[in-house]
């Protein structure tokens, strides 16, 4: 288990608590701790809950003396600074426990669970499965690609939009809120018909959609980035993806490429 330099994640307080780490690791998550007051108060909590189940549970203690401690005699590059939370933290250490049978079963269940899930599908699969070969589109066309999936999974429903345009003070500060678009682009020959939030790889995409002068619906996919330009079509539905001012956006629609090409250029363009 590791993770970025400089930084502990959660999953790493957890098993630093619960002695699941290297040695090495062990002693840059106390620096961590000692470091950082907030997340030492929750290893803190952490700790108690396991002492509270410890008792509970009593187990025969075990003294681990580690090759991380012993590195402190020795002459090496691991080298602990000198910092009252370590002394604490090596204190502490000393009085731990190992974990309760219960959270040992529990663990030892799952795995359990998952080599058997694991073997079942290795037997399911073919002698010499066929190659597949998998292109990855770059960022800017997979945009394009979900706000083709957006256009095909709203448009046609019942209730394509969460809020609508009618209510638009309501639209725009609902908006902004939760993905920082200041207000809805304004389509040439195009009235607002409402918007809703949809997921994205990170946070959340605006889904806006207009109804053009012809009655054809068209949906703007947008949110912070800057993919960059890119295209998509399937099925009669084609998108176009373009980045302006830190927002991507794709414009999606079953239209004839140039009628979508001439909206998407007026949107694109800096006001």
């Amino acid at each position: 288990m590791t993770a970025a330099p400089g930084r502990v994640s959660e999953a790493e307080l957890h098993a630093f608590v619960d002695g699941q780490l290297s040695d090495e690791r062990s002693l840059a998550v106390a620096v961590w701790l000692a470091e950082h007051s907030r997340d030492g108060l929750r290893v803190d909590g952490w700790r108690s809950q396991n002492e509270a189940i410890q008792r509970a549970f009593p187990a025969p203690a075990r003294e681990r003396v580690t090759l991380a401690f012993r590195a402190a005699e020795a002459e090496g590059p691991l080298t602990l600074p000198p910092t009252p939370a370590i002394d604490i933290y090596r204190a502490r250490r000393r009085r731990r426990h190992t974990l309760s049978l219960g959270f040992a079963f529990a663990a030892g269940a799952a795995a359990a669970a998952a080599l058997a899930v694991g073997a079942q599908r290795m037997t399911a699969r073919p002698a010499n499965p066929p190659t597949i070969l998998a292109v990855v589109a770059p960022t800017a066309d997979d945009f394009a690609r979900r706000a083709v999936e957006a256009w095909r999974t709203y448009v046609r429903d019942a209730r394509p939009v969460e809020v609508d345009a009618r209510d638009w003070a309501g639209l725009t500060k609902w908006l902004k809120g939760r993905t920082g678009l200041e207000r809805p682009p304004v389509m040439m020959e195009a009235s607002l018909v409402g918007g809703r939030i949809l997921p994205a790889r990170e946070g959340v995409s605006a889904f806006l959609l207009y109804r053009l002068s012809t009655g054809d619906l068209v949906a703007l996919l947008a949110e912070t980035g800057a993919s960059g330009a890119g295209n998509y079509a399937s099925a009669g539905v084609t998108a176009r993806a373009w980045s302006r001012d830190g927002f991507d956006y794709a414009l999606a629609g079953a239209l004839p490429e140039r009628r979508l090409d001439a909206i998407a250029a007026d949107l694109g363009r800096a006001r």
